[in-house]
């Protein structure tokens, strides 16, 4: 299998308004599901220091949607 497939870039189609289709990027880090493992840090009270652990859930990239919001084109004018 060709690594640059995994690398291009892959669209969604999503009906965010009726009967208006749309195709946004998929996001990179949860690969469209809207779900990945998220570092978190968990408190050890018996020796006062922590560790970081991991759990699923929410995407942080898309607010669990499973695609991207384009970037807006800024004018300078």
């Amino acid at each position: 299998m060709d690594r640059d497939q995994f690398d291009a870039p892959r669209y969604v189609r999503v009906m965010r308004h009726p009967g208006l289709w749309e195709e946004l990027l998929e996001c990179q880090q949860c690969m469209g599901q809207g779900v990945c493992e998220i570092e978190y840090g968990r408190p050890d009270y018996r020796t006062g220091s922590g560790y970081i652990d991991t759990r699923s859930g929410e995407c942080p990239a898309c607010d669990g949607q499973g695609y991207v919001e384009p970037p807006e084109d800024i004018d300078d004018e």
